[in-house]
């Protein structure tokens, strides 16, 4: 018995959405899942995230903001809202 395996990886198929102020570790997370074959999209503001994973629907969202705790939770449940990916809180 054999399983089936793909031509591509799923991966080539999976969009990252960072959303992060500091440039240099968006940096480091963009070339991670770019080495992955992920099609990776910075955002800088809550507001701009939001409207991009609503356009996207992305596979991961990696949150790295420095936010007071209620805004952090607010901004997790819009985001959770516009896609049945994965949202990473890194605090």
């Amino acid at each position: 018995m054999s399983a089936w395996k793909p031509e591509t990886s799923i991966s080539a198929f999976s969009t990252v959405l960072i959303v992060a102020e500091n440039i240099e570790m968006a940096s480091v997370y963009e070339t991670l899942f770019k080495q992955k074959d992920c099609a990776v999209i910075h955002e800088i503001s809550p507001g701009d995230a939001v409207q991009t994973a609503r356009l996207l629907a992305p596979s991961l969202i990696v949150l790295c903001l420095d936010l007071p705790h209620n805004e952090r939770i607010a901004l997790c449940a819009a985001l959770r809202a516009t896609t049945p990916g994965a949202v990473l809180l890194l605090a």
